[in-house]
């Protein structure tokens, strides 16, 4: 695909952005973000704006080769951005001063190129196997989930009965959830808490000079896509609102996209061992 048309892309990305001014229009890319978790939140975007009622999607190929399915006739691709490295050499501004020659050096480029996926609805064929991860005990066992997700980030979790209208807290590796709360509030709170310790406790994010609201809200949404992908309501949605205060909305979309995938694809990875195991005891 031309540049032009990836240049095209990224501009009508920018302007649906712009275009994301309401709480409603916030939960509605939040909702993407669950579904397409393993996909950038530039592609999950452009998949809601190509088609807002897709479920899954994949390559032409792919649908053939790993699902035996084949796109129906006159159906169009959803666009999407995929990254392409290549190697190049350049030359140094030094010269060799055995040999007087001009030293170069290799290095890695990448840019990216429009790339088409197509959603399920659009293919038939072989039935898709069971898609989602289904928790037999959601609540409880998503809580074990993450707090095993704790333990491999070092971060120390504990359960106090906390006051003042406090549900939690997290101070750099370490998190504390009100044990009075019922057990989806926690669940809730324990990944807000979590997004917090990714997005607010490091290096990085105190450069960032955010303010206790974008903050907040930020850690709310990773805490909405993780809950969402169970279809479990959030304990609140009070942290999840648009503020007319001057931030960068694409940059918090791309935080609270790394993070929730983070948290999804180690929760899906560990829950797939534990089913592994269990089939294997059963043999």
């Amino acid at each position: 695909m031309s540049k032009k048309k990836t240049a095209q892309l990224l501009e009508s990305l920018n302007e649906r952005i712009d275009k994301v001014q309401s709480s409603s229009e916030f939960k509605k890319v939040l909702r993407f973000f669950s579904k397409f978790h393993n996909y950038s939140y530039q592609n999950s975007m452009l998949i809601l704006m190509q088609k807002p009622e897709a479920s899954f999607v994949a390559g032409y190929r792919q649908w053939q080769k790993k699902f035996n399915r084949h796109v129906k006739k006159g159906e169009k691709g959803i666009a999407i951005l995929a990254p392409f490295t290549y190697k190049k050499e350049i030359k140094k501004s030094n010269l060799n001063s055995d040999t007087d020659d001009q030293e170069t050096e290799e290095v890695k480029r990448t840019y990216f190129n429009t790339v088409y996926v197509f959603d399920i609805s659009q293919t038939e064929g072989e039935p898709v196997p069971q898609l989602d991860m289904e928790l037999e005990n959601t609540n409880q066992e998503l809580i074990n989930l993450l707090l095993d997700y704790a333990t491999s980030q070092e971060i120390e979790v504990g359960f106090k009965s906390l006051s003042g209208g406090t549900d939690g807290y997290s101070r750099g590796g370490e998190i504390v959830i009100d044990e009075n709360a019922n057990e989806t509030e926690q669940a809730s709170i324990l990944v807000h808490e979590l997004a917090h310790e990714h997005l607010h406790f490091n290096s990085e994010s105190n450069s960032l000079s955010l303010s206790k609201e974008i903050i907040e809200m930020e850690a709310e949404a990773v805490a909405f896509v993780v809950m969402d992908y169970f279809n479990i309501e959030s304990k609140s949605d009070k942290y999840l609102a648009l503020y007319k205060e001057s931030y960068d909305l694409m940059e918090s979309f791309k935080r609270i996209n790394d993070v929730s995938s983070r948290i999804l694809n180690y929760l899906l990875a560990a829950e797939e061992n534990e089913e592994s195991k269990e089939e294997i005891n059963n043999k």
